[in-house]
């Protein structure tokens, strides 16, 4: 298995391992499959450009023949200075071996390449293994909590790490 950066040209991959993710978890994420199957295929391309080598954010990918899991870091849109981790995903025959944290160590590692004081992300407060798993990587709950998306009785945690030590 290679865990690697998404590259431009894979915005298919991307988009089918996106879908797929939403799918089988839809209560993890603040965007919905509804939402993302209706994206144009320029959108897809933008998206994969952006995380690619050069692009203003960060996707990286566990490759195995096919894509079983992605982890996504960018400048935080509501937390200028800060980066965020997000569209963390593993697929379900794939979890329990140490891929979630290897996909949040590289995260990790892009953001204080770019001299991000801190990451931030969201995650759903009972899912408790994902919640263990950010914990296990060094990341605290702020308290703050959020719905999950807008009209969403799902309730979100903010966890940061930081990433000036």
């Amino acid at each position: 298995m290679e865990i690697r950066r998404v590259r431009r040209d894979e915005w298919g991959d991307l988009r089918a391992l996106r879908l797929r993710a939403l799918q089988d978890a839809p209560d993890a994420f603040g965007s919905t499959y509804a939402d993302e199957s209706s994206r144009t295929d320029a959108e897809w391309m933008g998206w994969a450009a952006d995380l690619a080598d050069g692009g203003s954010s960060f996707g990286v990918v566990a490759d195995d023949e096919s894509w079983l899991a992605m982890a996504m870091g960018e400048p935080h849109r509501d937390h200028p200075g800060e980066a965020g981790l997000f569209a963390m995903w593993v697929a379900p025959d794939a979890r329990h071996a140490g891929i979630g944290r290897t996909l949040v160590e590289q995260v990790v590692d892009w953001a204080r390449s770019r001299d991000f004081p801190v990451l931030r992300l969201l995650v759903t407060e009972t899912n408790d293994a994902a919640v263990g798993l950010y914990t296990r990587c060094g990341f605290s709950d702020t308290g703050k909590r959020l719905p999950l998306r807008e009209g969403s009785h799902i309730i979100t945690m903010s966890m940061t790490l930081d990433l000036s030590t």
